[in-house]
């Protein structure tokens, strides 16, 4: 099986079958020495469990023990895995694709921007981390799942990815938020959806939007509809109102105490907006929906 060379997440699909955005699998090997050169089509996190590694990229050589774990970028990477005669090589392989990894920071702009790190984006391909309590406990809990067959759906290998990737910002600021983010994505794209979540209840005008991604209006409203499709005001309606929704229902909150909350400057255009929405005045939306509960 010497040079093989094996194609990720491909390896894993059967005939005709569709490649999903996210992949957790668990790969083990009892050879001795396996020799093989990957192309990775998606970045992928490698939790070592037992074993060894070495990895040969761009002339560079690095070795991973079972105390550590790597993150590579979607790119090609020869590697070697090497296992002593009394145990077998295993590690758990978290693959995910680009917008995975932009939704990612989309999602988590607001606890993004609070970083506030500002450096070069790192040129290596890939990074290697020690392993501490915590990531020994999400290695014996994915494992668990796995075995157990609870991680079939999206949703739940999304919690699992964005829960590791939330912990390893936490911990390496630096090196997830420089971790290849300008070549795996589309910059214009990128800041446009980081402005949108990062401005949902700020009540900014097209022209204030398109000013914080340094581009037209024009530009950043053709751009938006691609991204959203739909118009800026219906879009930034919706989330507003959605958002409004929740504070009523789960939070309990009055109208009184929620439309300055979601961008408005008086309860009485919060009130208008919201009816546009869901056909009633927020009040009677929580007396109907509450009494349902009760």
């Amino acid at each position: 099986m010497d040079n093989e060379v094996i194609i990720l997440p491909k390896v894993f699909l059967s005939d005709n079958e569709p490649e999903s955005p996210i992949y957790i699998h668990k790969h083990i090997s009892h050879q001795n020495s396996l020799r093989s050169k990957i192309l990775l089509q998606q970045n992928l996190i490698s939790l070592l469990m037992n074993g060894e590694k070495i990895l040969d990229y761009g002339g560079k050589t690095i070795e991973i023990n079972s105390d550590q774990f790597v993150i590579l970028a979607a790119g090609n990477c020869l590697m070697t895995e090497k296992i002593s005669n009394t145990k077998e090589y295993s590690a758990l392989l978290i693959l995910f694709d680009n917008n995975t990894l932009i939704n990612f920071f989309v999602k988590y702009a607001a606890l993004i921007s609070k970083k506030k790190w500002k450096g070069e984006v790192m040129e290596e391909p890939f990074v290697v981390l020690d392993k501490d309590p915590f990531i020994s406990s999400f290695i014996s809990n994915l494992n668990f799942l796995l075995q157990n067959n609870i991680l079939g759906s999206t949703e739940m290998k999304q919690l699992k990815f964005e829960e590791l990737m939330l912990y390893l910002l936490e911990k390496y600021p630096k090196i997830i938020l420089s971790f290849e983010t300008s070549r795996q994505i589309e910059h214009s794209d990128y800041e446009i959806q980081r402005a949108v979540e990062l401005n949902i209840t700020n009540n900014l005008t097209l022209e204030e939007l398109a000013f914080l991604c340094n581009t037209s209006s024009s530009t950043f409203k053709r751009r938006f509809v691609k991204l959203y499709n739909a118009q800026p005001n219906q879009y930034f309606l919706q989330r507003r109102m959605e958002l409004a929704a929740t504070l009523l229902l789960q939070h309990k909150e009055n109208p009184s105490e929620v439309f300055y909350k979601v961008g408005y400057k008086n309860l009485s255009s919060f009130s208008q907006s919201f009816k546009l929405v869901y056909g009633v005045s927020p009040k009677q939306y929580q007396q109907q929906h509450l009494a349902a509960y009760q």
